[in-house]
């Protein structure tokens, strides 16, 4: 990746980030560093300092809305199975979230979104464990793919919906 102001990269997996530039600094006064700042995309006030030494292992490149789109039709038609034991969805669950692939955690997405449907349609709710691995997986895509899209957090979800059910 590579690394220059004003470019913008997801933080922390989720946080996007606008490179404000490149310091040398001491924290410790005793190991002068050179540091990548990072300024929170959404205005805060927030900077962060990340050893440039270190900055490819702690931050990423924002997909493109071009990636987001091949990403998302890549997946058309798939259904996944996460089968029925509950203990074994989570540890599946759990592994794809912290595999930082955005296609599986997109499918457990699609998947989990249309379970909810469907559950919904029947008076009932989306098991416990799968609303909070519904939660994880919005956290770690929804902000990056409204910053890219242009569209609110609380659609993209829809979003990816309406994209997978579209035919060519």
């Amino acid at each position: 990746m590579e690394l220059q102001t004003g470019n913008f990269v997801i933080y922390r997996s989720t946080e996007i980030c606008r490179i404000e530039g490149f310091e040398n600094k001491s924290f410790d006064n005793v190991t002068c560093k050179e540091y990548c700042v990072l300024v929170p995309a959404d205005g805060g006030s927030a900077r962060y300092y990340v050893p440039r030494e270190f900055a490819e292992a702690k931050l990423r490149r924002l997909l493109t809305k071009d990636e987001i789109h091949q990403l998302i039709d890549g997946m058309k038609g798939e259904q996944p199975d996460w089968g029925n034991n509950e203990d074994r969805r989570k540890d599946v669950f759990n592994e794809i979230l912290n595999s930082g692939d955005h296609r599986r955690i997109i499918s457990m997405l699609h998947s989990l979104y249309l379970e909810k449907q469907e559950r919904l349609s029947q008076g009932k709710k989306l098991l416990a464990a799968d609303e909070k691995a519904m939660k994880a997986a919005e956290a770690l895509i929804d902000h990056e793919f409204s910053f890219v899209l242009g569209i609110p957090q609380n659609e993209v979800a829809k979003y990816i919906s309406a994209q997978l059910g579209k035919t060519e």
